[in-house]
């Protein structure tokens, strides 16, 4: 029912594709390294989930459409807003974003914030990848979250990207809501647009999944996966973009729930908060 309901926005949607062979970069000479690397990989996801392989039809069968969630942060406190909501075209600038990568759509939301900045984890959860900082989205972790750690009916994901260091956490460690993970920085920013000095932001991806299985290779993949807007963390189920896109207007004004630097959430029992910190007005 999603894929068909995902599929009915295309005509909303739709952009023209880029070509394959430009995108990817295979040719004469053989297929790309992704191509290769995700041979083996469900082709549906690899077009869903590789960004250089990217395909928007894809793309939007698992939910990679712009939901029209709105944030709506406490009155009580300060927090870190985002700038570049997810499945925009535009950096927080405003500049177009480089179509190789999800052909320009954005695959999470970026919150800017000064480097060094603790990143928390959004949700209880298990260590289950680690990026190098080898490409665009810099150094990152991806967090797997239970349903009980969450209250969803499903598997959650939630990746965090552009750290300024590898996280000293390992592969497997469980994680408590709020519990400092990492350390916001610029890697993957540096050059290119932003040039030499970067661009510090937090970038959180979320996904889900009914089941618990994932491929972590360079990229990281869940099976049988769908991309989710990272605002519907905070607004609770449905987890799915067809169903949080027919919602009625004042439902996609989202609550954000928060903890300040003490740990102290709110509401006290909230199960998925900001990745940063708030400071309470006095």
């Amino acid at each position: 029912m999603w894929r068909l309901a995902a599929f009915a926005l295309l005509a909303l949607c739709a952009a023209p594709e880029a070509s394959a062979q430009g995108r990817r970069g295979g040719g004469p000479s053989g297929p790309s390294v992704d191509e290769a690397a995700y041979a083996d990989v469900d082709p549906e996801s690899v077009r869903a989930f590789v960004p250089r392989l990217a395909e928007h039809g894809a793309m939007i069968a698992r939910g990679f459409v712009t939901t029209g969630l709105v944030p709506v942060y406490p009155q009580d406190a300060i927090c870190p807003t985002v700038n570049s909501p997810f499945a925009s075209t535009t950096r927080g600038d405003g500049s177009p974003r480089q179509r190789m990568f999800f052909l320009g759509y954005h695959g999470g939301i970026d919150i800017p914030v000064p480097e060094g900045t603790p990143v928390l984890a959004v949700a209880a959860g298990k260590v289950v990848h680690k990026s190098p900082g080898e490409s665009i989205g810099g150094i990152g972790l991806v967090l797997q979250h239970a349903p009980e750690d969450t209250g969803f009916a499903v598997w959650l994901y939630t990746e965090y990207k552009h750290l300024a260091e590898m996280p000293k956490l390992e592969l497997g460690a469980r994680v408590k809501r709020g519990e400092a993970i990492a350390i916001s920085g610029r890697t993957g920013t540096e050059s290119g647009h932003y040039g030499p000095s970067g661009h510090p932001h937090l970038h959180l991806t979320a996904w889900f999944a009914a089941t618990e299985a994932f491929d972590a290779r360079r990229i990281f993949v869940p099976k049988d996966g769908h991309w989710m807007d990272p605002l519907a963390l905070f607004r609770g189920p449905p987890a799915d973009s067809p169903s949080v896109v027919a919602l009625p207007a004042e439902a996609k004004r989202v609550a954000i729930s928060y903890v300040v630097a003490t740990g102290v959430a709110f509401p006290t029992d909230a199960k998925i908060v900001w990745p940063l910190a708030c400071a309470r007005r006095s």
